[in-house]
């Protein structure tokens, strides 16, 4: 059950997912608004879904590292 819009998903391709929880009292593009929770290639139905490529750089290198994309 989503809480909402507290976390989205991002798609990295090929059918895998990173649960991400979103603060929302930070700024738009601070890498410390997004924390990243778990890769899954699940995702729930009425989730929102983006693109890794529509976020902020610094919030994709983050992802990137932690997850070994």
């Amino acid at each position: 059950m989503l809480k909402h819009g507290k976390y989205i998903y991002v798609n990295v391709g090929n059918g895998y997912y990173i649960k991400v929880r979103i603060l929302k009292k930070r700024d738009e593009n601070s890498p410390d608004r997004y924390i990243p929770i778990f890769r899954t290639s699940r995702r729930v139905r009425k989730a929102k879904v983006v693109k890794l490529d529509d976020l902020p750089v610094e919030v994709r290198d983050r992802l990137s590292k932690s997850f070994l994309l």
